[in-house]
């Protein structure tokens, strides 16, 4: 009968032991998931970002002009709501089909701090973002990520816009570098561009001569012109605090 009694609380502990772990699977991966959809964030983390009625660089951002025979121009393109969507790479469905595409120039920092499978982790990723935009430490870094891709999917959800590509790879695999062409103030403007007025993005990654035959050189020097009217406005990353 003891033993009985033993073999009984053995496998109740033994059940409780499992729920609890179960439970605690199961609250790290919504956690997990509401950090990548950018829902969990420290109120200590605070940044300055412009409404698109505030003009943001109006003056600065560059007129698209489509005028170069180099590019792909596919219209009427959407985005698909994938976990792995990020500021600056993202799926998309495309007349041609779907495609996951990546932004030229800019790189908008992860939007959480993340161990692979095999061991590797983002965290040196992360530092050197943070260091590239302001010196922020790792949690800082990844809640501008975080606005980031919530930025982004607010101006892409629900509307149409064009992408302008030559389908180069990135690195060899299935993404494609392009230009995201978005209304901004009624007028089409490049989401790159944008992210890095806003304080959301390094200059950083792949350089492109734009459609309308810009040289690379040229439009990176712009670029750094808009960052440093986002640092003058404390935007984004420049006005974390």
């Amino acid at each position: 009968m003891a033993r009985k009694k033993k073999n009984t609380v053995i496998s109740t502990v033994f059940t409780i032991i499992v729920i609890a772990a179960v439970a605690w699977m199961k609250f790290k991966e919504t956690k997990g998931g509401q950090e990548r959809e950018g829902s969990v964030r420290d109120e200590n983390v605070e940044m300055s970002l412009p409404s698109e009625e505030s003009g943001v660089a109006s003056s600065l951002l560059t007129p698209v002009r489509l005028s170069s025979d180099r590019f792909e121009l596919l219209d009427d393109c959407q985005l698909i709501d994938r976990r792995g969507n990020d500021g600056d790479s993202f799926h998309i469905n495309t007349p041609k089909g779907k495609e996951e595409v990546r932004l030229y120039y800019v790189d908008a920092p992860e939007s959480a701090a993340r161990t692979y499978g095999n061991g590797d982790t983002n965290h040196k990723r992360i530092s050197e973002q943070g260091a590239a935009m302001g010196g922020l430490d790792q949690h800082e870094t990844t809640q501008v990520g975080v606005v980031a891709k919530k930025f982004v999917i607010k101006l892409l959800k629900g509307k149409r816009f064009r992408i302008a590509t030559t389908r180069e790879k990135v690195y060899g695999s299935h993404r494609i570098y392009a230009y995201v062409i978005v209304q901004w103030e009624g007028q089409e403007r490049y989401l790159h561009e944008l992210l890095v007025a806003q304080g959301l993005g390094r200059i950083h990654t792949k350089p492109m001569t734009l459609p309308d035959n810009t040289p690379a050189a040229r439009h990176k020097s712009h670029l750094y012109e808009l960052e440093k009217y986002a640092k003058s406005k404390n935007y984004g990353a420049w006005g974390v605090r």
